[in-house]
């Protein structure tokens, strides 16, 4: 029986749909840096934004394959630019505006909160694992109420790497001290759910949802819910195991 739960969060709790590419979001992050003496326009803003993204992933492919960018340290790249000093609450501040600007859409998939909340009501502990910024992912957990049901969580932010390296899996477990054996990775993209909980020899539960792109995989995992129903997760790691 599985005694921990770890969740993928975007695509798989959470329905979230972003536009970093919309010129208007652009123009109110440049007029919100003005605030702060800090002259940008719309398009150098974009510009800078992407190249140090780009700058931080090639350097992260110096050591890793499936490199992470931190969005702190992009914002703070974008003050330093411009002569400022490197301010880490600023640049969260900043990056959480950006986040907030670009998201047209975020809510979580039926019946998340009610298989949460029975999971833990079973015994289970569960964890996030995520691909995502810990500035972002927090934030909207709490905005969306299912930040209590977890034990622990882990963002590829706070690595420097991501899914579906075995490394990141393995950070988890050895931080949370959590035995593989009694461990199930829930998650429902491919490459880096499925396939990177595979190689970390993890089982898995592949879920299938609208930002599931690949639905096709030689040698499925364990558990599938080919129809995106979510309340079927506590059905088969709880009633059925």
């Amino acid at each position: 029986m599985y005694k921990n739960i770890i969740f993928d969060a975007y695509g798989t709790l959470l329905d979230i749909h972003t536009n970093e590419q919309n010129d208007a979001c652009w123009e109110k992050l440049a007029e919100l840096l003005r605030f702060y003496d800090v002259n940008y326009t719309a398009k150098s803003l974009k510009d800078t934004y992407f190249s140090s993204c780009e700058l931080q992933m090639a350097q992260g492919r110096k050591t890793h394959k499936h490199p992470e960018v931190d969005v702190v340290a992009v914002f703070n790249h974008i003050l330093q630019n411009k002569g400022k000093k490197g301010n880490k609450s600023l640049a969260t501040h900043l990056a959480q505006a950006f986040r907030a600007m670009t998201t047209e859409k975020l809510r979580l998939y039926d019946g998340v909160e009610e298989t949460l909340s029975k999971l833990k009501r079973a015994g289970k502990k569960l964890y996030v694992l995520s691909n995502s910024q810990e500035v972002f992912l927090k934030p909207e957990l709490q905005k969306l109420k299912i930040d209590r049901y977890f034990h622990g969580m882990v963002f590829s932010s706070q690595v420097g790497y991501s899914k579906p390296e075995p490394a990141i899996f393995e950070h988890l477990l050895q931080k949370y001290k959590l035995a593989k054996s009694e461990s199930i990775y829930v998650g429902n993209d491919v490459d880096r759910d499925i396939v990177g909980a595979k190689n970390a020899r993890l089982d898995c539960l592949w879920i299938h949802t609208n930002q599931t792109k690949d639905k096709s995989l030689k040698r499925p995992p364990k558990y599938v819910v080919e129809d995106g129903d979510f309340c079927k997760i506590e059905q088969i790691l709880v009633k059925y195991k």
